[in-house]
């Protein structure tokens, strides 16, 4: 168990298992989800301001990502993801290829000199045009993706369509006589409905086999997109923990000159803090809404709810008479107003029944129930279509 717990690291301490990585990868994944729910139950609430959101969710996800990744990948040379697991990006070394066969001193000292200056602490960080290629990776391709997946459910005809066939996939009519650029655009169109397919197997079997290779370390790259953009993925150090906290220790030196640059100086602290408190908040909505997932699923909601609709609703308590109001009959379906028997039954917000006429002046009057004092108004009148009883 100890070397399946392992499984990729063999014996380079800073090198990640494939499972850590995985991971990573995963929780990157289920945030879309879990923050979609969140804001569609807000939205149920306050529909004028979320409901633009939750129509272009794709979007708006996409540019809030932005910017937490922007910001680690800047501050902590990681993704969101990888840095809640403990694991940084570097530059991979390139493999430069010996040419000279004749090898004297002075070329073994060389070589030896520009090792050593690559090996130089902080010679592998990722430079800006890392993090732009990183940004495009993270952020660009997953919504690309999106958007073709939506897309290609669309023409296709979506679960529909592959569970009955293709009687419910968009019809090719006859373009016989149509323009040029229809007659082009739907031609687009079936070749992407019929090549699709084969373009995401092939991503997926380039993922998959990247994934077997650096298990088997036989590659230091488990993503094709890493090996494209030159950048591995390696754990934290103590070094690295050891800066991180310096960094975060450390005060400005410069000092503001005036009330504009103070307040920009907040404002960007404010903003840095609260992106790395989301460490703790998105974990914690992610765990939220797996919860709610099982529990949906689950038996104890089935039985709950059953419960719950079958069990009797109990009476409201009844509001007792007030010691300033008039006096309740003793004879029931007499009115307490006229005194008289009651004559188109109406029932206050109090739950007392008068007659119709009594009840609506005396509420018109003094905006009182007369036996509990209770504050009514005449929209407050509810008719009884039954014997009323007091």
């Amino acid at each position: 168990m100890e070397f399946m717990s392992n499984l990729g690291g063999g014996s380079q301490a800073d090198r990640p298992s494939l499972f850590e990585l995985i991971a990573q990868d995963k929780m990157r994944e289920m945030l879309e989800p879990a923050l979609r729910y969140v804001i569609a139950v807000y939205a149920q609430r306050y529909p004028r301001y979320l409901i633009r959101i939750v129509n272009r969710y794709e979007e708006f996800y996409a540019i809030l990502m932005f910017f937490v990744e922007r910001h680690y990948l800047r501050e902590y040379g990681a993704s969101f993801a990888e840095n809640f697991y403990g694991l940084k990006r570097v530059r991979a070394p390139r493999v430069v290829k010996q040419v000279k066969v004749n090898i004297d001193e002075e070329s073994v000292a060389a070589a030896a000199e520009a090792v050593a200056i690559t090996s130089l602490p902080g010679s592998n960080k990722l430079r800006e045009r890392d993090i732009r290629k990183s940004l495009l990776f993270l952020i660009g391709l997953p919504y690309v993706k999106c958007k073709l997946d939506e897309y290609y459910e669309k023409i296709s005809g979506g679960e529909a369509a592959r569970l009955f066939g293709d009687e419910f996939a968009q019809e090719d009519d006859d373009l016989t006589g149509q323009p040029l650029l229809v007659r082009s655009k739907a031609m687009a169109i079936k070749a992407f409905k019929r090549g699709y397919p084969f373009v995401n197997a092939l991503y997926q079997l380039s993922i998959l086999a990247h994934y077997i290779g650096y298990l088997y370390n036989k590659t230091p790259f488990y993503s094709p997109w890493l090996r494209l953009i030159g950048i591995e993925v390696k754990r934290m150090s103590a070094a690295d923990y050891r800066d991180i906290q310096q960094k975060a220790k450390r005060t400005p030196t410069r000092t503001s000159n005036s009330m504009i640059e103070s307040i920009q100086n907040n404002v960007l602290g404010l903003l840095s803090g609260s992106l790395d408190f989301l460490k703790v908040l998105l974990p914690m909505s992610i765990f939220f809404f797996k919860f709610l997932e099982w529990w949906y699923q689950s038996d104890y909601y089935r039985k709950a709810s059953t419960a719950g609709d079958s069990a009797e609703v109990p009476p409201p308590e009844r509001v007792k008479p007030h010691p300033d109001g008039i006096p309740l009959p003793r004879v029931a379906n007499v009115c307490p107003l006229c005194l008289k028997a009651i004559t188109n039954p109406t029932a206050l917000t109090s739950g007392y029944v008068y007659c119709y006429p009594c009840a609506y002046k005396q509420v018109e009057e003094h905006g009182r129930c007369p036996v509990t004092l209770m504050r009514c108004q005449t929209d407050d009148l509810r008719k009884l279509y039954n014997d009323a009883g007091m």
